[in-house]
């Protein structure tokens, strides 16, 4: 009985932070223009990646430097059913979760025999090929070119709701419930007995194996569900106007690793909190060093190379992330008030 009524109370709490996440932004974004409306929509899309390595690295352990990659599995998976089978937006999105959930599972078998730099080596490859294999197959993949995909135009129903929407409300409106939903999943994951056995598994895997648990069977299951999150963010990347391999680089992935990193590994409120970081400390940093007397040829890098060095810096002074800080700033009030 105690285990039903804790079942239930994860999933009410998931349930409320979940919409919680919802109206917070939605609610955001009518405070804002049309520019900071589409960053919101790439911070509800780039959440959903991001979450994928809350799962693969903060809960079981497993290092990748290709969830870019695995995106762009979900991206060209979607295009191609959008493209060459007519299928409708919606559709293509939930099947790439399953493309994208299949390649995570042959990718986990291989990534079963393989941990730490080993790991992250071999991801770090696929992200450079997969890419690569889309110029290959130019006649198939359009190449450099790319996919020309879209989210198309706002239903009229909902025209009539709310009123007219903006191409930027719209991509938000299309992102964010996806954002949601991926939220309340790794928020349940996480808290279920899946959860405790991935943690298991990333804390000691001797330990894990003497009591019973599967650890090649963990990791592939761990694999599959971060690929079918990082093919979702990948699909709904891609319909903002392009599926190519620009879209999907080698920095897409370790902009996300940076994301989860500096907002915390282990954290989901860290990755939330990561991902707006990546998006809007750029913006920051531009308008802050408009009125500077900055060449051009070292202002565009400038965000990336304050980015790096906030990296840097959060793994040599507080590797547990902005999350991390913030327990411990949480235990030391409770001890001082003990």
């Amino acid at each position: 009985m105690s285990k039903v009524k804790t079942h239930k109370s994860i999933g009410a709490r998931s349930t409320q932070l979940s919409i919680i996440f919802f109206l917070f932004i939605f609610l955001l974004s009518m405070q804002f223009g049309p520019y900071n409306q589409s960053q919101l929509a790439n911070i509800s899309t780039l959440l959903i990646a991001v979450l994928s390595i809350t799962l693969l690295t903060g809960a079981s352990g497993q290092i990748s430097l290709g969830q870019g990659a695995i995106m762009a599995v979900g991206g060209y998976g979607s295009a191609l059913l959008v493209t060459r089978l007519g299928l409708s937006m919606w559709l293509a999105f939930i099947l790439a979760i399953f493309i994208s959930a299949l390649f995570g599972l042959f990718l986990g078998l291989a990534a079963a025999r393989l941990s730490g730099p080993y790991l992250a080596g071999t991801t770090l490859v696929m992200a450079l090929a997969i890419p690569s294999i889309a110029i290959r197959f130019e006649s198939f993949f359009s190449g450099d070119i790319g996919l020309s995909v879209d989210y198309g135009y706002p239903p009229n129903w909902l025209t009539n709701l709310i009123g007219e929407i903006s191409i930027e409300e719209w991509s938000l409106y299309v992102a964010l419930p996806f954002a949601a939903l991926a939220l309340f999943a790794v928020l349940n994951l996480s808290n279920t007995r899946s959860g405790r056995t991935w943690r298991a598994v990333r804390d000691n895997e001797v330990a894990a194996a003497l009591t019973g648990i599967n650890i090649a069977r963990t990791k592939v299951i761990v694999f599959i569900c971060a690929s079918a999150l990082a093919g979702l963010a990948g699909a709904i990347y891609g319909f903002r106007g392009l599926v190519a391999p620009s879209v999907y680089s080698t920095d897409l992935s370790l902009t996300l690793l940076t994301a989860a990193v500096i907002g915390g590994l282990r954290s989901i409120g860290g990755a939330i909190f990561g991902t707006f970081v990546i998006v809007f400390l750029p913006d920051l940093i531009e308008k802050l060093t408009k009125n500077l007397a900055i060449p051009e040829s070292i202002g565009s890098y400038l965000p990336a190379l304050v980015i790096g060095l906030l990296l840097l810096l959060t793994v040599i002074l507080n590797p547990r992330g902005s999350a991390g800080a913030l327990e411990h700033i949480r235990h030391a009030r409770h001890r001082r008030s003990h």
